[in-house]
């Protein structure tokens, strides 16, 4: 079999299909060796490379209510405070830094200072999974080695290139189909803002993929409604067998 790089976007609750994806993978017999992720995608990545099965990191989330991660603070920088994160991240990952982990591991985040996207494959596990999920105005900017970083997904929610050149084949997911909807307040409308400024960023990367999934049915799921985690799973999981006759014969 080729060498597989699996690219797992951002997307908050929707970011949830990406569990679903790796049981399917790991179904049809398809281990990646090497992972890039943002925001959801990075904490899904993380699990993984850490050692856990998909049906253990499903257990995990259907058990998580990642909204009590969530603290509303005094909107200076943001409206939102996701310290908290880290609890949940320490109680599951007994490392500390990426370079420690069983499958490499790029995560992605956006550096405000310089105003560009960086790629990190060690460091404090912690700290930079915060900063992958943090939503400008919506989440607080995080800081780290005397930089300031937010979600890397402002800059590229599919971040293929620190991969693309160590595998043969690049499977990639993004979990943000095009949601018609209107959002009807500042928060919503603040995301909805935000995935449309990414969808260029995206496209731009589609086709540097060998394997590109995008569950359509993703798009019905509001991006915090965590009630819906199960059936985001399950989407993420019949987008991969639905075609898993094309993934097989392009790996194989």
């Amino acid at each position: 079999m080729k060498k597989v790089g699996l690219v797992l976007s951002g997307g908050a609750v929707r970011g949830l299909a990406h569990i679903g994806v790796l049981k399917a993978l790991q179904e049809i017999g398809i281990k990646p060796t090497i992972l890039s992720g943002v925001s959801a995608g990075s904490l899904v990545g993380v699990f993984y490379c850490y050692g856990y099965s998909p049906k253990e990191m499903e257990e995990i989330a259907l058990k998580t209510n990642f909204l009590n991660y969530i603290k509303p603070i005094i909107p200076k920088k943001a409206f939102f405070s996701i310290k908290s994160m880290s609890k949940f991240l320490k109680k599951y990952i007994h490392i500390s830094d990426l370079s420690q982990l069983k499958i490499p591991l790029y995560v992605a985040v956006t550096n405000l200072n310089k105003g560009e996207v960086e790629y990190f494959n060690e460091g404090d596990i912690f700290t930079l999974l915060r900063a992958s999920s943090s939503i400008p105005v919506l989440f607080e900017p995080v800081e780290y080695k005397k930089e300031i970083y937010v979600d890397g997904g402002l800059m590229n929610n599919l971040p293929v290139e620190p991969i693309k050149d160590k595998v043969d084949i690049t499977i990639a997911v993004e979990v943000n189909p095009f949601n018609k909807s209107n959002g009807d307040n500042i928060i919503s409308i603040s995301i909805k803002s935000f995935y449309l400024a990414i969808r260029s960023n995206v496209l731009l990367r589609k086709n540097l993929c060998d394997i590109f999934i995008q569950p359509e049915d993703l798009a019905k799921i509001p991006i915090f409604a965590t009630w819906k985690s199960k059936e985001a799973i399950d989407i993420g999981y019949k987008s991969v067998i639905n075609k898993a006759n094309e993934i097989e014969m392009i790996v194989r």
